[in-house]
């Protein structure tokens, strides 16, 4: 895949997994909050989950249209 090819939703949707897990993963006794990865800014700062809950937050959007 060339670098200027768009990025398509499955992919966006697989890399948002990772952050996910990575997040899970890493914070066993609070699941979800920040600090599983280096974007982690504070306590409850972290761009990069609150990108990957959008993907997801929108995917399921779509899922779940009537």
């Amino acid at each position: 895949m060339a670098i200027d090819e768009p990025v398509s939703r499955a992919t966006e949707l697989f890399m948002a997994e990772r952050v996910l897990d990575a997040h899970w993963s890493r914070v066993h006794d609070r699941p979800w909050p920040t600090g599983g990865c280096l974007e982690c800014q504070g306590q409850h700062d972290c761009p990069q989950l609150d990108w990957a809950l959008g993907i997801v937050a929108d995917v399921a959007s779509v899922l779940f249209q009537k």
